[in-house]
């Protein structure tokens, strides 16, 4: 990924980086190993990290879309969630550290209208998987409420397809860069995206 997507980027703001995509896809690992890094005193950066599914609305909230088909809400849009608190909480955070870590399965969905501004993102990484791997790893997990049967195969996919292509769309000003676990090991994924934030952050005199 070039980093000329950071060349926008003030030295009074933090460097965002966001690891969004498919669910189950390691967006969480990769976001609390970076973060752990980066806070050591290899880098003395003050370093905050915001997680999407902080921000799911509870299950009463009239907000929902109820999907008839499984007698289940939709817990795969952006409905689901709480995205005005979303943005806000990510404003805040990026004017109180010097790395922003942002991590969720819709965050390069929301609008430029509802972020209020055209770019959320400094370095963007799309975390995809394979259908077979995705649902072997979706079945391991506890979900409250649990999914009911056919909703992965038959809803969960599908909205997945759908916001991938609209994910990319939208952020093709950061070169939102495609990771996937079983092309590539974590490891060297992980030492891309350090070498990444290095790269940039060195732009804005961050790091020395």
């Amino acid at each position: 990924m070039s980093s000329s997507s950071s060349s926008s980027l003030s030295v009074e703001r933090a460097l965002v980086v966001g690891l969004g995509g498919i669910t189950n896809g390691g967006k969480t690992t990769m976001c609390k190993c970076l973060e752990e890094l980066f806070s050591s005193e290899k880098y003395h950066l003050r370093v905050k990290s915001l997680h999407m599914d902080d921000y799911f609305r509870p299950n009463n909230d009239p907000n929902h879309i109820h999907l008839d088909k499984f007698d289940h809400h939709d817990w795969d849009c952006l409905e689901a969630l709480d995205i005005d608190r979303f943005i806000a909480d990510l404003r805040t955070l990026r004017s109180k550290c010097d790395l922003l870590l942002v991590e969720g399965f819709l965050i390069f969905n929301i609008s430029s209208s509802a972020a209020k501004q055209s770019n959320l993102f400094n370095l963007g990484y799309y975390f995809d998987l394979p259908y077979d791997e995705c649902l072997q790893r979706r079945s391991k997990r506890d979900y409250d409420p649990p999914d009911p049967q056919g909703y992965f195969e038959e809803h969960v996919w599908q909205a997945y397809i759908k916001s991938k292509t609209d994910a990319f769309e939208r952020n093709k000003h950061i070169g939102l860069e495609s990771v996937d676990t079983t092309k590539e090991s974590f490891e060297n994924i992980q030492k891309k995206i350090i070498n990444d934030i290095e790269t940039s952050l060195k732009r804005v005199e961050k790091l020395t």
